[in-house]
């Protein structure tokens, strides 16, 4: 991997983390257009821009990071723990771009949900509960987990405000326990290591990017213009699916 595409891959990921686009699908789908066959190569470097990304939410909602810890973002993150069991085999099966298009498509339907259904405010725990088993989806390469937070929160009746607060809050743990993972994985599958200066350009590429998608997106979220996307992720999806068609 060169400089120039860690730059790349970095933007991409700062991009797609926060806009509602899916990161992981769009990582795979660039690493793939550059000609990277072993993907698995590449999980420090992808933990490394994960890393980046971590920063834009810890600096923009750092006077709420004592939320982190509220019961809402525990219940919200429950959904995840039964995915551990599982995380391999679906990695392994769904990282093939072939299926990508498909989870894209997906995408753009949990965010025209969002736009178009509203549901009676549900109460108590059970609302942050469903907003986590959708987060959950996200563990599919092209489902955005924005994308499924956000459109979950308000299609249960949020306002949009809270709806990318608690999305972003939810997030710093749901990336962390991402981190632990690739951590874990790369201590039982050592790989071989880039120069690190490539490690470097991914890192502040991704940090840069992601702040100014973090920004936009709240922005966007304010005037209820999320659902651009939607064209994004049909149009997207329907190119990767003839492209990687088998």
């Amino acid at each position: 991997m060169s400089i120039i595409e860690a730059l790349i891959l970095g933007a991409i990921q700062g991009i797609t983390e926060f806009l509602p686009i899916s990161s992981s699908g769009h990582l795979i789908l660039g690493q793939k257009l550059f000609g990277f066959d072993k993907l698995d190569q590449y999980i420090l470097f992808d933990l490394i821009c994960h890393i980046g990304t971590l920063l834009p939410i810890c600096l923009l909602f750092s006077d709420q990071l004592k939320k982190v810890i509220s019961k809402k973002v525990i219940l919200g993150t429950l959904p995840l723990f039964p995915l551990l069991l599982v995380l391999s085999p679906i990695k392994s099966l769904y990282s093939d771009p072939k299926y990508l298009g498909f989870f894209f498509l997906l995408t753009a339907l949990l965010l025209l949900m969002g736009k178009r259904v509203r549901a009676r405010r549900a109460t108590g725990a059970f609302d942050t509960v469903i907003i986590g088993t959708f987060q959950a989806f996200a563990i599919l390469p092209g489902v955005s987990r924005s994308g499924a937070t956000i459109s979950s929160a308000k299609t249960l009746g949020w306002s949009n405000e809270e709806a990318v607060r608690f999305s972003f809050l939810l997030a710093i743990p749901a990336i962390l326990g991402g981190m632990v993972v690739e951590s874990l994985t790369l201590i039982r599958t050592p790989q071989p290591l880039l120069e690190p200066t490539v490690y470097a350009a991914g890192f502040f590429s991704s940090m840069i990017v992601g702040f100014g998608a973090l920004s936009l997106l709240v922005q966007l979220v304010k005037k209820e213009k999320l659902h651009y996307f939607v064209w994004y992720c049909l149009i997207l999806g329907a190119y990767t699916l003839w492209t990687f068609r088998s």
